[in-house]
């Protein structure tokens, strides 16, 4: 299914906004982006047709290191195309979005993949 590049960002903002304030309040120098596809800032997962999101930068816990000093706000990417690509019916888009979002949420907070597959399996494939 596709669906119009504003209809997903207002999606992906309304899922952001659904995550729950006490998690909201310690997001710290996080942008948020939907690009359709990925590009050169996903390395060597550049064009790939799986990966739903990607987060760039130092964990929250790292920015706020007095070692940590300047630094870029980090960001979640979400790849609406391949998100898309997972969706069979209109309800399906937004428990993805929220899934990815969420995933890409904790790797903010410091766990790698590992820790969020052993502590939510079913958001493991953000």
């Amino acid at each position: 299914m596709r669906f119009p590049r504003a209809e997903f960002q207002r999606l992906a903002e309304a899922e952001l906004a659904a995550i729950p304030q006490d998690f909201l309040k310690l997001f710290h120098n996080l942008s948020i982006e939907v690009r359709a596809l990925p590009g050169r800032e996903a390395g060597r997962w550049k064009g790939s047709r799986t990966l739903l999101g990607l987060y760039l930068g130092l964990s929250r816990s790292e920015m706020a290191s007095p070692y940590a000093g300047t630094y870029q706000p980090a960001r979640i990417i979400l790849y609406q195309r391949n998100i898309e690509s997972l969706c069979r019916a209109p309800g399906d888009l937004r428990v993805q979005v929220r899934r990815t979002l969420r995933h890409e949420v904790a790797h903010h907070f410091g766990f790698g993949e590992e820790d969020i597959r052993r502590a939510w399996p079913e958001g493991a494939s953000g």
